[in-house]
């Protein structure tokens, strides 16, 4: 994981802030805040189907990298991604996934523009110093579309989506659904064919999270088999399993149950061909890795691999190594 405190920047109390040691916003910096909201609030809050308002949000998004350039605060927090993303090759990681950290989150709606334009300008630069490696995104929170247009303009593999499914309860509020597949993928399909410049890489993946951690689900929706009953349905392409909490480990049995049911389906999916793949999203540790490892297809680390072990803190290179090291054994096994 790389994350990115933006929302700790904006939000945090120098109390709150601890030992994190981020910068402060500066009053040019909340100026250009204003100013942004001012210009673009509209287009990005725009109600109008996503495959429709996309070509607005891709024909600023180009206007907004470049702006984003002027807060102050954005070089500390390009020279902290790229050295993490450093740290993390050098140790053989297979994949980085962007995403913006801290509490409280801004929603969907009500997102600031800035985080938008500084997501999709660290995005640029993460792909132009990485250029043929594999990268994925999430913009918190629920604003899975525009972290899908990040994706589309920077070449990245996957999204991470909240809000594809069923819809819960977070601290923040509701969660929508309205980043729901099918404006997902008709977005995609529809950047396809009318970009002949394509990255030849292909077109991000969107990875459904179930059960989404730190949200509470009506009756019904907090057994994990009603969830899995809609893959094939839904046409998911990647389902993620976590924890109830940032660093929770998965429940074991759900983890061999979601097994189960992806390979199942993959295998009684006609008339069309369906797979997807099966990614634990929370709670990876050294010593629960081998049992992940051994019914997913790819793990998203993050609180594990930090400074103490809190996902606020920076990467903790020791920690990598460590947990880098386990892995290599285990796939020489």
């Amino acid at each position: 994981m790389l994350h990115v405190p933006v929302n700790t920047i904006l939000t945090s109390s120098s109390v709150n802030r601890g030992e994190t040691y981020l910068p402060v916003a500066t009053k040019e910096d909340w100026e250009l805040v204003i100013s942004l909201e001012e210009d673009f609030c509209t287009i990005l809050q725009s109600p109008r189907a996503e495959f429709i308002r996309f070509q607005d949000l891709n024909r600023i998004y180009g206007v907004l990298e470049e702006k984003a350039s002027a807060f102050s605060f954005v070089p500390f927090l390009s020279e902290r991604m790229l050295k993490e993303a450093e740290m993390y090759f050098r140790y053989s990681a297979d994949a980085l996934m962007l995403e913006n950290i801290a509490a409280p989150y801004f929603v969907r709606n009500r997102q600031p523009v800035a985080i938008i334009a500084i997501m999709s300008l660290l995005a640029r630069e993460l792909r132009q110093a990485y250029g043929a490696s594999r990268f994925g995104i999430q913009v918190l929170a629920f604003s899975d579309d525009l972290a899908l247009i990040i994706a589309l303009r920077h070449g990245f593999q996957f999204i991470r989506s909240e809000t594809a499914l069923f819809a819960g309860l977070r601290p923040e509020g509701k969660t929508p659904n309205q980043g729901n597949l099918a404006n997902l993928y008709a977005m995609r399909n529809c950047w396809h064919a009318m970009s002949p410049d394509a990255d030849p890489r292909g077109l991000p993946l969107v990875y459904v999270d179930l059960r989404k951690k730190h949200t509470i689900f009506p009756p019904g929706l907090d057994q994990l088999a009603f969830w899995t009953e809609n893959l094939v349905f839904q046409k998911v392409e990647g389902a993620i399993l976590t924890g109830s909490a940032t660093g929770i480990p998965v429940d074991g049995d759900e983890l061999h149950n979601l097994r189960q049911a992806i390979d199942s389906y993959s295998s009684h999916s006609s008339p069309f061909s369906w797979e997807a793949k099966l990614l634990i999203g929370s709670g990876v540790t050294i010593e629960n890795l081998a049992f992940c490892r051994h019914f997913a297809d790819a793990i998203i680390v993050g609180s594990a691999l930090k400074r103490n072990g809190y996902w606020e803190n920076d990467l903790d290179e020791e920690r990598l190594g460590k947990f880098m090291e386990a892995w290599s054994k285990m796939s020489k096994e």
